[in-house]
């Protein structure tokens, strides 16, 4: 039985896709992130008071990260991305053109930097904030809502070094089965695989 919770997370969610298909995909998503975006990368920055998220940011962002993973993708790479970092306009831009083509350099030259560049280490105190944004964003959830935030949790405690990479992303798939995500990470420990700033250490 669904608790009130559940069926506003359910009903948020119908919401979104109501919005994709009545405005388009593009504009859809520009609307619905624009605020949770500004809150994250503030929170990654400590520029936010605490909580850095308020609860419609939050909620609003589980949903996203849910539906469509080039958004969570969006989160992972504001965390990962070497400095300066991404501000909420370029970060907001890539979650919502992820095909465009300055996009696509962009996300591939973060990825390409954290696993081959050794000189390309986490910043630890955006890690530490982004993880507490996205451990808050799964106690706040209800079930099924949870997988996401706890995979990119666990993916960014791996690029950290941390050592709660495999609670998180088992954690996920206590939530989904089917995080592929979670999945990924589980079998990056497990064949010993570390980003290039650990191998070189």
């Amino acid at each position: 039985m669904k608790d009130s919770h559940e069926d506003d997370m359910t009903k948020l969610a119908e919401n979104y896709r109501e919005r994709r298909r009545r405005w388009g995909v593009e504009e859809a998503d520009r609307r619905w992130l624009q605020q949770p975006l500004a809150d994250w990368t503030a929170g990654l920055k400590g520029q936010q008071a605490r909580p850095p998220l308020e609860s419609d940011s939050t909620e609003r962002l589980a949903v996203a990260i849910k539906e469509t993973l080039a958004i969570r993708d969006g989160l992972i790479l504001s965390i990962l991305a070497p400095e300066p970092g991404l501000d909420a306009d370029r970060l907001l831009n890539l979650c919502v053109r992820p095909n465009d083509a300055s996009n696509v350099t962009v996300l591939c030259s973060i990825l390409d930097a954290v696993f081959k560049d050794p000189a390309t280490r986490p910043d630890s105190r955006r890690c530490h904030a982004g993880l507490a944004m996205l451990e808050a964003m799964a106690d706040k959830v209800p079930a099924g809502f949870r997988a996401q935030p706890l995979a990119v949790a666990a993916y960014v405690d791996w690029w950290n070094g941390g050592s709660r990479t495999s609670g998180l992303a088992e954690g996920a798939l206590d939530d989904d089965r089917s995080c592929s995500l979670a999945a990924i990470v589980l079998a990056l420990i497990g064949r010993g695989i570390d980003p290039a700033w650990r191998q070189s250490g």
